[in-house]
């Protein structure tokens, strides 16, 4: 049988092609355990699962035994058979419909019993319930029919008038919309099409973080009262979109609340332009300025760092703590190759981790860095000991053609990797520091790595840091209840995997790429399976 269906459905036909990837599982407590993994997305009713978590829940071909083991072992893991679905999209868009096992179906003749009754019997359907002007409610009577297929059929019965599968699908608040700033379609990583615009090539499509979905699965940018840290070097708060939402922004090399960013005079592409890079990714406007960072509705605090020496350091922590940071960004490390943390600064990260927000817990994301090495190698002297610390979400970078970027480091600790930079592939679009400044010869230059208020070749572990950062905006927004270890665990539960299957080991770790690719969308729709069966 073919994998589209066409329907007469209403007053209308709908085209219906069966996914040959995902199934659904019924919502609830009887959720298969190996299914928790992957959530690609989720109706009102179902969570929609990867086939590969489920087992092959194919169904058997008419009178042979194919793929029964499997399709029995799979079932018999469930509380009831029927809570598995198969997973269609109509012709014009991917979005899931799910059969829930109910026909609605109207005879030629109202008052035919016979006809219903040898309908019934001839299609394994039984009654549910007897509507108005003879209609009735049927429902599939085996774990391996699909009411989609049934349908299928007794739209070409005589004697029926009408048969139409009820079908679950997500809903859309009409209130929300999709930002459409003037840079959004070069921001692959948040939705890579494949034609994203930008220079050519250098994508693939689904080579991203699945941000765009992950939006309109929450049906909203991120909440206000999700507050995003961000240390780094310095701050454009005049940037359109960087302006108006920041709290508590203080500069511990001033020692004051201007973080804005210094030129150097003597060397201006060194000036300190990486923290308004950053902020951008992570949390840059919808609908200010021209780009938008992963979670444009969360809140931000912008805390300019001083010298890294452990004093310092702690204060940090300390401030984006006892601020109510619910996330804090550090897309920065030592210099040294060879950094263990000291026991002050070790102590003030865990400070921050289990007694932030509350007691649930600051998520604390660090760039795992792009040195190409291992960040724990003591024997070959090679420690990032912020990337290793247990509590932290050391993430790594993969690119806009979902492969290693030779540059980012590795290594056990590699929690997630998230799209950014890579060699034949594209940079990260995001905002700049604007204006202009005089250098040592008396030369006026523009702030900022590029001339405008915006860089489309930012990157690297960089840039991967602060977009995970955004999307633990999103989840926390999603589920505020989550604390800081349910959200690093759901980014590994949600995570895809990406590149040869081969690098990954038996817990579904890689050196290279952590757990997967970071999925803003299952990660979302996870925190909010979460927050209904709290």
């Amino acid at each position: 049988m073919s994998n589209t269906l066409d329907l007469r459905y209403g007053n209308s036909s709908l085209a219906l092609n069966k996914s040959s990837t995902l199934a659904a599982v019924r919502s609830g407590p009887s959720l298969l355990p190996t299914a928790e993994n992957q959530i690609s997305s989720r109706s009102s009713s179902y969570q929609i699962r990867k086939r590969s978590d489920l087992g092959n829940i194919e169904k058997p071909e008419a009178g042979t035994r194919k793929n029964s083991k499997s399709l029995e072992s799979t079932i018999n893991r469930t509380s009831h058979p029927a809570e598995i679905a198969n997973v269609y999209h109509s012709s014009a868009d991917m979005v899931p419909f799910v059969p829930t096992g109910t026909i609605y179906l109207e005879l030629h003749e109202p008052d035919d019993d016979q006809a219903r009754n040898d309908l019934m019997a001839r299609h394994h359907l039984t009654l549910v319930k007897q509507e108005f002007d003879g209609a009735s409610t049927l429902r599939v009577g085996d774990h391996r029919q699909d009411a989609v297929e049934v349908c299928a059929a007794l739209q070409q019965d005589p004697s029926v008038k009408i048969a139409e599968p009820d079908l679950s699908t997500e809903g859309e608040l009409k209130g929300f919309a999709i930002p459409d700033d003037a840079l959004m379609d070069r921001q692959w990583y948040l939705e890579n099409t494949g034609h994203n615009a930008g220079d050519g090539g250098g994508l693939k499509a689904g080579a991203d973080a699945r941000v765009v979905a992950a939006w309109r699965l929450l049906q909203g940018l991120g909440s206000s009262d999700v507050l995003i840290g961000i240390i780094d070097d310095g701050f454009d708060l005049g940037h359109p979109d960087l302006a108006g939402r920041s709290l508590h922004a203080w500069d511990f090399m001033r020692n004051s609340a201007d973080v804005a960013p210094e030129p150097n005079l003597t060397s201006p592409q060194s000036g300190n332009w990486h923290g308004t890079a950053c902020a951008g990714v992570a949390i840059g406007a919808a609908g200010a300025g021209k780009i938008v960072g992963a979670a444009p509705g969360c809140s931000w605090m912008p805390v300019r760092w001083s010298n890294l020496e452990p004093i310092e350091i702690t204060k940090w922590f300390d401030y984006v703590r006892e601020n109510s940071a619910s996330i804090v960004s550090c897309s920065w490390s030592a210099r040294a190759t060879n950094y263990p943390l000291s026991t002050r600064v070790a102590k003030a990260i865990d400070r921050c981790a289990i007694e932030g927000r509350g007691g649930k817990g600051c998520v604390i994301v660090f760039a795992a860095g792009n040195e190409s090495r291992d960040v724990n190698n003591p024997d070959g002297g090679s420690v990032n000991g912020f990337a290793i610390h247990p509590h932290v979400i050391a993430v790594g970078a993969s690119d806009s053609l979902d492969e290693y970027a030779s540059y980012s480091n590795v290594g056990r600790e590699i929690w997630v990797c998230a799209p950014s930079s890579g060699d034949g592939a594209r940079g990260v679009t995001t905002a700049d520091v604007t204006g202009e400044f005089v250098d040592s010869i008396g030369a006026t230059r523009p702030a900022g790595y590029v001339p405008g208020d915006y860089n489309e070749h930012f990157g690297k572990t960089s840039s991967a840091c602060p977009l995970v950062a955004g999307i633990c905006g999103l989840v926390l927004s999603a589920n505020p209840e989550l604390t800081a270890v349910q959200c690093r665990e759901i980014l590994k539960q949600t995570a895809r995997r990406i590149g040869d299957p081969s690098l990954y080991d038996a817990q579904g770790h890689s050196r290279l790429f952590g757990y997967g690719c970071v999925q803003a969308e299952a990660a979302v729709a996870e925190a909010k399976a979460r927050l209904l069966q709290a």
